[in-house]
């Protein structure tokens, strides 16, 4: 759509590229994007599935942020391909019991989930 600010393309079908961005932070690069990208369509995945919105606490970090939040300096966020997510309805333990077998990395928090794309299995807790 003409003048569409490009904050607000549309990545699947339930997650537009805002909610992963943060403020006014500049547009990631396209390597990012497409990580974003990759990112947003596994998350539709797990939205599909629960049939419950997803919400992104955090999503794409600049060094900056990340570094403002406390995050690790090799974080998975810098690079498009982690969120900090809640489901509604659901609290994080029964998301996490869910999400047991994802293939990523996966960080058990009191009140939200990490997810990443990384390529290896991760799991820890917060």
């Amino acid at each position: 759509m003409m003048g569409e600010s490009p904050r607000k393309v549309q990545l699947t079908t339930h997650f537009n590229l805002s909610e992963f961005l943060h403020g006014d932070d500049p547009l990631p690069p396209p390597w990012i994007l497409d990580n974003l990208y990759r990112l947003a369509n596994r998350l539709q995945v797990i939205r599909d599935l629960l049939n419950k919105p997803i919400i992104i606490n955090s999503g794409y970090r600049t060094k900056a942020h990340n570094l403002a939040v406390g995050g690790q300096p090799n974080s998975f966020h810098l690079s498009g391909m982690a969120a900090d997510i809640v489901v509604s309805g659901m609290p994080a333990p029964q998301v996490q019991r869910f999400l047991a077998n994802w293939s990523g990395g996966l960080g058990s928090y009191t009140h939200f989930t990490h997810v990443d794309i990384r390529p290896n299995r991760a799991r820890w807790s917060g």
